[in-house]
């Protein structure tokens, strides 16, 4: 585990920008979460600065670098010194604007000079290969210009932000990189038995994400369905996984009465877990930050409620698990 991040963070609640990406849309679809308000999103960076919050998570397919900007402007206006910065590579669209993944050294380089202009950096302190497909050959896939971008001084670790924790089972097996961001929250708590007991677990540093389920942890809807907006990629969701998502919070109506309510109960459930470094809901104003910074001021959730979590879901849904 690159012990250089535990030392350095400020705060276990980190900030994720995937909403600073906009509506993100490719092949015509939107794989965003619709228009953002850049005044609005550079204050929520100010106040997460404020608030002791130091560790954001980006990739430059967010927008086609949008969010990167967006947080080197809010960088200049207010001093983030002690600023760790994550960011991702592989996800781009042809001139035709089709989708394609690109992992190779070479696209690697150019992807992290690119990503170090836009946020006005020199240094970035993680690098992620940027959702790989889950049968992603490890044994042929070299880390030495990973080690190479390290001596240079243009990254300090490197590591996946896995599709699933399949994916990112597949990685820990193969020992590549030493940071692995993962999906956990109250809903989909497979990391537990799959990677935080794995017996390379020690050796990696573990980034929680979509730790809201996507924003379905929220107590708007444990009485209505939700209405996304078209320019969101959650109006497209599989009915199915909507579904299972709204009757699974419902169930977990309970957390709403702890103190804060569902969204910070949530929080605090990710940040529960020792196993995990750092955990980066999307913040998209000063409100948000305020909200999620108190689900680390109340700390972990009981054992009581832990329990009663895991009784009320015991797993996810069958079909999002790989066919046996």
């Amino acid at each position: 585990m690159p012990e250089s991040i535990n030392e350095q963070l400020t705060s276990r609640l980190g900030f994720g920008t995937w909403q600073f990406g906009g509506p993100n849309v490719v092949n015509g679809n939107p794989t965003g979460w619709g228009g953002v308000d850049k005044t609005e999103a550079i204050r929520a960076v100010h106040a997460a600065l404020d608030e002791g919050i130091n560790f954001f998570d980006t990739a430059d397919s967010y927008g086609r670098g949008q969010a990167e900007t967006i947080l080197h402007e809010a960088f200049i206006q207010k001093s983030a010194a002690n600023a760790l910065i994550c960011t991702k590579f592989g996800n781009l669209q042809t001139s035709e604007g089709q989708p394609i993944q690109d992992y190779s050294a070479a696209y690697m380089t150019e992807a992290v000079d690119a990503s170090l202009r836009r946020l006005g950096v020199d240094t970035l302190d993680v690098l992620l290969l940027h959702s790989p497909p889950d049968a992603f050959d490890w044994s042929v896939y070299d880390p030495k210009p990973f080690e190479d971008l390290v001596q240079a001084g243009k990254i300090r670790s490197y590591g996946v932000s896995s599709r699933s924790v399949y994916g990112a089972r597949r990685v820990m097996e193969a020992g590549f990189g030493s940071v692995l961001e993962v999906i956990y929250n109250a809903l989909d708590r497979r990391a537990e038995d799959l990677l935080f007991i794995g017996p390379n677990a020690s050796q990696y540093f573990f980034i929680g994400r979509v730790p809201l389920a996507s924003g379905f942890l929220n107590p708007a809807y444990l009485t209505q369905d939700p209405v996304f907006p078209a320019d969101q990629y959650r109006h497209y969701l599989p009915e199915r996984d909507r579904n299972w998502l709204l009757e699974s919070i419902r169930k977990l109506a309970f957390l709403d009465d702890q103190p804060g309510g569902m969204a910070i109960s949530a929080l605090r459930f990710s940040l529960s877990n020792e196993a995990i470094g750092v955990v980066i809901p999307g913040m998209r104003n000063e409100r948000q930050v305020a909200a999620n910074r108190r689900a680390e001021e109340l700390g972990p959730l009981s054992s009581d409620v832990l329990s009663r979590i895991r009784q009320a879901v015991p797993d996810v849904a069958d079909h999002w698990k790989p066919k046996v």
